[in-house]
């Protein structure tokens, strides 16, 4: 078996781990007293970014000749956390502020220059971050706290617990299974739940990115398309169909970008899914994150590249550990590695504001 071939049945078979344990996570023992947390103080140097250049660095804009946030190359590696959750479950967010660690009981916010705060959830791994707070379900119903802390909101009543959230900052949606192999895309309107979606078969991942829901189904055997709906209402569209192990992610920033196992590329499809790219060939690159640039964990450690056809992987640094998570902004980058049954650590680099790299 080719060093290809092995990675590339591992991480199908990681992507399967990862549903199954995300559809049958029981409640997680440990409470917040059982991490060790190391104040996290992102630095100055992230700042260098002004207020008023902000519109520069709008999603999308990663092209040669742009001066774009990236990993430095004397950057350090701060190891933020480590705690007795599965690496494979939690949730991981950041946004230009703060990095954000979901786990069943607690959502831990890792502010710039702060110590981190702990703030009481339930089914953490299934929450999501939008710009107002961290939304959760418990008790029968959708809540909403504060991403600083504070007192929980009651959203909307929602009997049963979805697999989980999605958000692009504003708008909200869920993926739910009421039942084996019938999955619902899901959303907010004044207060009432809507289907936007309603499939008897199997949805295997879904994001979401300006108003729309991002989702690979599988049709039959080992067919599977990607398809989008807009939590305005309207019937779904798809691209044009493929086969072979689904995307374990999809990651949505402007354009969608999914690792396909099968070819072993990288690929960047449209928003209006009419339009398909190969940006990369014969690089792991899963699970993946998509912000200005993109960044490629695998065996190998992580990789960093524009999000250009032709753009150069840079390694970044080698990784002992299994990286199962990634997450980044446009000040900084974080992951959660495994560090063993029921533990995971969290790391984050700095990004910062300087030339840019040229592709080949």
């Amino acid at each position: 078996m080719t060093k290809y071939q092995y990675q590339r049945a591992w991480y199908a078979l990681v992507g399967v781990l990862a549903f199954v344990l995300g559809c049958s996570r029981s409640a997680e023992k440990a409470d917040s007293d059982q991490a060790q947390l190391v104040p996290a103080t992102l630095g100055a140097a992230n700042r260098r970014q002004a207020a008023n250049e902000s519109s520069r660095f709008a999603v999308g804009n990663s092209l040669a000749g742009v001066r774009e946030p990236h990993v430095a190359g004397n950057s350090e590696v701060t190891e933020l956390m480590t705690h007795t959750s599965s690496a494979y479950t939690a949730g991981l967010f950041a946004d230009d502020y703060a990095a954000y660690l979901l786990t069943d009981r607690v959502a831990f916010r890792l502010e710039l220059e702060a110590s981190p705060q702990q703030i009481p959830i339930e089914n953490g791994s299934a929450a999501a971050v939008t710009r107002s707070g961290i939304v959760y379900w418990a008790k029968g119903a959708i809540w909403q706290v504060p991403s600083s802390g504070g007192e929980a909101r009651w959203l909307a009543t929602l009997p049963h617990q979805p697999q989980h959230f999605l958000t692009d900052g504003d708008s909200l949606a869920w993926l739910d299974m009421p039942e084996r192999d019938h999955f619902l895309i899901q959303t907010l309107d004044r207060g009432k739940v809507r289907t936007l979606v309603d499939y008897a078969g199997r949805i295997e991942t879904a994001d979401m990115d300006a108003g729309h829901v991002f989702f690979v189904r599988r049709d039959s055997g080992s067919s599977w398309r990607i398809g989008s709906v807009s939590v305005g209402g309207g019937a779904p569209t798809y691209a044009s169909p493929k086969t072979g192990p689904t995307p374990a992610k999809l990651a949505v920033a402007g354009d969608l970008f999914y690792y396909d196992v099968k070819s072993v590329q990288l690929r960047r499809l449209s928003a209006d899914l009419s339009r398909e790219q190969t940006l990369l060939e014969d690089l792991v690159c899963s699970p993946l994150a998509v912000g200005v640039r993109i960044y490629c964990p695998n065996m190998d450690g992580l990789f960093e590249m524009a999000r250009h056809r032709g753009a150069k992987p840079m390694p970044l640094f080698p990784s002992r550990r299994r990286i199962t998570s990634v997450a980044a902004s446009s000040r900084f980058l974080v992951w959660l590695e495994d560090a063993g049954p029921e533990r995971l650590t969290m790391k984050l680099i700095h990004l910062v504001l300087d030339d840019p790299l040229q592709p080949d």
